[in-house]
């Protein structure tokens, strides 16, 4: 996350979120590195102290309405902050890799109104599968992964329920 920080002069911040806060991070300021935990927080979860290159640091931070921090106060010091660059203000961890399921179900209540697939067809992730006619409008079935059609359950002009199979990928 890149923050611009206002002083009498600018200072470009970079802090790498990837990391857990709940453990040692890297704030960049400038050319400069440090090393930052953070040690304790208020209950309306905003920070009162990090331990900046293993040095104790009160830390307050003034937020706007929309929670996006104007002012941060280091050991007291005032320094306003705009945040007119942002990289991201989210953390997002990376997630493993999961099993897609080759299952293509009915969505809603519908009825079956055309299939573009046989039994044995190699097909692509998006590929267009077929039509359900649900609630008199049409949606389009599309494959959950690449792979070939192993079976299908359902033909056009059937009625299906809501999680009916219609067709299985492998």
């Amino acid at each position: 996350m890149n923050y611009n920080v206002h002083s009498p002069k600018k200072h470009s911040v970079t802090i790498d979120r990837k990391a857990d806060l709940n453990g040692l991070f890297e704030v960049a300021v400038d050319k400069g590195s440090y090393s930052v935990e953070i040690r304790k927080v208020q209950d309306d979860g905003s920070l009162k102290t990090l331990m900046i290159d293993h040095k104790v640091c009160p830390v307050e931070v003034e937020r706007r309405g929309d929670g996006l921090p104007v002012r941060v106060f280091l050991k007291g010091v005032p320094f306003d902050v705009d945040i007119s660059k942002m990289a991201s203000t989210r953390f997002r961890p990376e997630l493993p890799d999961r099993e897609i399921s080759g299952e293509v179900r009915a969505n809603l209540p519908g009825q079956i109104v055309a299939l573009f697939v046989k039994t044995g067809e190699a097909i692509t992730t998006g590929q267009s599968l077929g039509i359900l006619d649900a609630m008199k409008m049409e949606n389009e079935l599309l494959a959950p992964k690449d792979g070939t059609v192993r079976s299908i359950s359902a033909q056009p002009g059937q009625i299906l329920a809501k999680g009916d199979l219609i067709l299985e990928i492998e």
